[in-house]
C-alpha cells in the first residue's frame, strides 16, 4: 500500500468513525460497521488503530486540534478584542457547521461512559481553555470587554456556542426550519451569536439588533 493511499484510507476512517461514535456513542458504535463504510476489512483497522478505543481517542484527539486551532485563528485576527471576539465566534460557528458530529461528540464525552484519555489530551484541552481566558482577560483589561467571572464567560460561550449545533432537531423545532445547517440558518445563528454574547460581553457593542426572525 502507497503512503499516500494509507493516509487517505486513514483519514476516511477517522472520518467514518466519527459519524458512527457521535450518532451512537462509544458502547453503540460496531468497528464492523465502520469498516464496511471505509470499503475495507475490520482487521484493516488494526493497521491504522491498535483497538476501538484507540480509534475513538484518535477522532477525539482530531477534533479538540481542530477546536484549538478554530480558536486561535479567531482570537489571532487583527483588530480589536471586539473585532477579534466577533471572528472567535464566527470561527467556531462556522467549524461546528461544517462538521456537524463535534458538538455531538463534545457532548457524549462527559455523558457516555467511554474511554477518553483525559490525561492525554490534558495539554491540548488545557492549551484550548488557556487562550480563551487570557484573551478574554486581555480584553477586560483593555476595557472592551465587561468585567464577568473569566471561567463563567468560558462556559457560557461553550455551551451557547455548541448546544444550538448538538441539539440539531430541538433546535430546528424552536427556530421554526427544516434544518440548522443551510447556509441561512447557519448566518442567521452567527449573527444571533453576535448580538447575545456581543450585548452581554461587550462594554460598547457596536452592532445593532439583528432582529427577530421567527
Amino acid at each position: 500500500m502507497s503512503r499516500n493511499r494509507s493516509v487517505d484510507t486513514r483519514n476516511k476512517v477517522l472520518e467514518v468513525a466519527e459519524r458512527e461514535f457521535a450518532t451512537y456513542g462509544y458502547s453503540g458504535a460496531h468497528l464492523q460497521a465502520i469498516a464496511e463504510q471505509v470499503g475495507v476489512q475490520k482487521t484493516a483497522l488494526y493497521y491504522y488503530f491498535p483497538s476501538k478505543s484507540g480509534l475513538y481517542n484518535a477522532v477525539l484527539h482530531h477534533m479538540l486540534e481542530m477546536l484549538r486551532d478554530t480558536v486561535n485563528r479567531g482570537i489571532a485576527t487583527e483588530g480589536s478584542h471586539e473585532e477579534r471576539f466577533e471572528a472567535l465566534l464566527g470561527a467556531l460557528n462556522d467549524l461546528l457547521a461544517e462538521r456537524p458530529n463535534y458538538s455531538k461528540m463534545l457532548f457524549r464525552i462527559f455523558v457516555d461512559r467511554s474511554p477518553f484519555d483525559f490525561v492525554a489530551a490534558q495539554p491540548l484541552i488545557q492549551e484550548l481553555i488557556g487562550s480563551i481566558l487570557v484573551f478574554y482577560r486581555a480584553g477586560v483589561d483593555a476595557g472592551e470587554f465587561r468585567r464577568l467571572s473569566a471561567r463563567q464567560f468560558f462556559m457560557s460561550l461553550m455551551g451557547t456556542v455548541f448546544f444550538h449545533y448538538a441539539a440539531e432537531g430541538f433546535a430546528a423545532a424552536v427556530l421554526g426550519v427544516d434544518d440548522i445547517f443551510t447556509s441561512k440558518v447557519v448566518n442567521w445563528r452567527r449573527q444571533e451569536l453576535l448580538d447575545l454574547m456581543g450585548h452581554g460581553v461587550l462594554t460598547s457593542p457596536g452592532k445593532p439588533d439583528s432582529g427577530d426572525e421567527g
